[in-house]
């Protein structure tokens, strides 16, 4: 009697393959038309049943971590099926390896009937001479994948590098631009949300302190509102049905350059096209585009945020925002970080910044501090003075740019443009030169060869100085170089009284304590304010002195 068997057809299409087969085939491998063609075989063998079918529509051949696949395999175990029908092999695998592993030794000892109907292999017929042919075409199938594979990386390759954006989904702040799927838009509301939370740092608030303020206020977090307007996607970051904003939530954003209208891709990859585990780069080797898309954060005042990142230490008990000398005050003599101390005496407390090597010990520094209060005077008094000086200097400055035809700032690039075009030609007079040494024998072939290279090498460097410095100089008198942003961003503070953290994290780049009545701070745009006020001085000289006066005696 005739055994019956209880087939399994298995039925699978990737997104590599298409709906529709490759040109050079004549059957379509759609799963309409897979199923179509293996049960038309399986009409001419009346010994096989079919029980099941199995589909994995978008699922690689290269693993079997397929869930149908995995279905069809308990089934097996469980002898509901002792019989697989597919297409071809390549519809089973095309993983060269496990591919021969599942026909040659799974299915033999589980008892398991295989047929591959184009590919005209049934495992019950031990005379059909497949015995080379079948490990051969598993060959061609995971060659197949390899070469997809290589070819999938390299365009996904080119199009990071061009900055285009690949990303599955678009960072909250930003849309998928309908035109074109790989360019961002702003999403105007949840930019907002993005400016306010750049802005809560920068005045001292904590990453919990902005979340539970976002919370209050009733604004969706990332998920929520993209589910709010119709953009469905999944994630490892939601823990509860309804999330709200987190302490994470806003450290992702304040940490994504994307805001600055930067495209940074290429951070995860994986060993090989089989193996899928993926595996952190280097940021060094991070694939990053600037001025892609429009940026809903300039870029010093996301710069200014990742140093808070790292400056700020734990927010004080009862407080929603750091103290606004947080992560700023350093020991003069060991470099390291003074530390607020509370010392309470007589029924009231003393606050004192104190040099953290001492207080670890004794040895490496001596014992000193500063009160808060004469630090936080100290700090205001001298920055009330550096704003003063730098807003004088930029009204000099304008007046200045009213009286002659150039930017004052493009005379500096003139000046190093000339000196560099003088070395140029000592350079290439030298070079010149060299060949006469070398006929009348001063220099021997060697030498003349090896100067010759020197001087060559030399004069290429400085004249891709001199062109640095003509596009520089073009810039600065086109008015694109952006120098005087920071001085409209310091003329609300003129006179200021008090100190925020804002403030001090835009001004001060470190205060370092002397001794507990002196103090010095290092200001981030001391070089910028001192090059203006040399071109002031500059111009007082040649007969401009009046601008400079004018306001200094208002």
């Amino acid at each position: 009697m005739q055994k019956t068997y209880q087939a399994a057809v298995y039925l699978r299409l990737s997104r590599e393959d298409g709906d529709v087969a490759d040109g050079g085939k004549a059957v379509s491998n759609s799963i309409a038309n897979q199923k179509e063609l293996v049960m038309d075989y399986l009409k001419s063998h009346p010994e096989i049943k079919v029980a099941s079918i199995y589909t994995d529509d978008g699922f690689s051949g290269v693993n079997f971590e397929r869930p149908q696949f995995q279905k069809m395999l308990s089934d097996i175990r469980e002898g509901k099926i002792d019989c697989v029908a597919v297409k071809d092999l390549s519809r089973f695998a095309r993983n060269y390896i496990e591919a021969g592993r599942y026909i040659e030794k799974i299915f033999p000892m589980l008892g398991i009937r295989f047929i591959a109907v184009t590919d005209g292999y049934d495992s019950l017929n031990e005379d059909m001479g497949n015995d080379m042919i079948i490990p051969l075409k598993n060959l061609i199938n995971d060659a197949y994948c390899r070469d997809i594979s290589v070819k999938i990386r390299s365009h996904m390759d080119i199009k990071r590098r061009s900055g285009e954006y690949i990303g599955p989904f678009a960072a909250y702040g930003y849309l998928k631009d309908e035109t074109n799927k790989n360019h961002l838009v702003v999403d105007e509301y949840a930019a907002d949300v993005v400016r306010d939370i750049f802005t809560m740092k920068l005045c001292g608030m904590s990453q919990q302190s902005i979340a539970d303020k976002l919370n209050a206020d009733g604004i969706l977090a990332p998920l929520q509102y993209k589910k709010s307007i119709g953009v469905g996607l999944d994630t490892s970051f939601q823990k509860s049905v309804k999330p709200g904003w987190s302490y994470n939530a806003v450290l992702r954003i304040l940490k994504n350059e994307v805001y600055t209208g930067t495209v940074v891709q290429g951070k995860c990859t994986t060993p090989n096209y089989k193996i899928k585990k993926r595996i952190h780069k280097v940021e060094a080797d991070w694939i990053r585009v600037e001025d892609m898309h429009e940026a809903i954060i300039p870029r010093n005042e996301y710069e200014l945020v990742q140093e808070l990142l790292l400056r700020d230490t734990r927010v004080a008990p009862e407080r929603a925002e750091v103290f606004p000398l947080a992560g700023m005050v350093y020991c003069a003599a060991c470099g390291e970080p003074m530390v607020r101390k509370t010392v309470p005496a007589g029924g009231k407390k003393y606050v004192y910044y104190v040099c953290s090597g001492n207080k670890r010990d004794k040895h490496h520094c001596g014992a000193h501090g500063i009160s808060e209060k004469m630090l936080t005077e100290s700090v205001t008094g001298l920055s009330r003075g550096f704003i003063g000086r730098a807003i004088a200097a930029a009204c000099a400055m304008e007046k200045i740019r009213a009286a002659v035809d150039t930017k004052p700032e493009a005379l500096k690039y003139e000046a190093r443009i000339k000196k560099l075009e003088e070395e140029l030609l000592v350079c290439n007079t030298r070079k010149k030169n060299l060949y006469e040494d070398y006929k009348d024998g001063v220099l021997s072939r060697e030498e003349y060869s090896m100067f010759k290279d020197q001087y060559q090498e030399q004069m290429e460097n400085v004249a891709k100085s001199i062109e640095g410095l003509k596009a520089e100089k073009e810039a600065v008198q086109a008015g694109d170089s952006g120098r005087q942003e920071w001085i409209e961003a310091l003329k609300k503070y003129e006179g200021v009284q008090s100190l925020d953290r804002k403030l001090v994290i835009f001004l001060v780049e470190r205060i370092e304590v002397i001794d507990s009545e002196t103090i010095e701070i290092k200001y981030r745009f001391d070089r910028v304010l001192t090059e203006m006020e040399n071109l002031v001085a500059f111009y007082a000289k040649k007969g401009g002195g009046v601008i400079w006066r004018e306001k200094a005696g208002k």
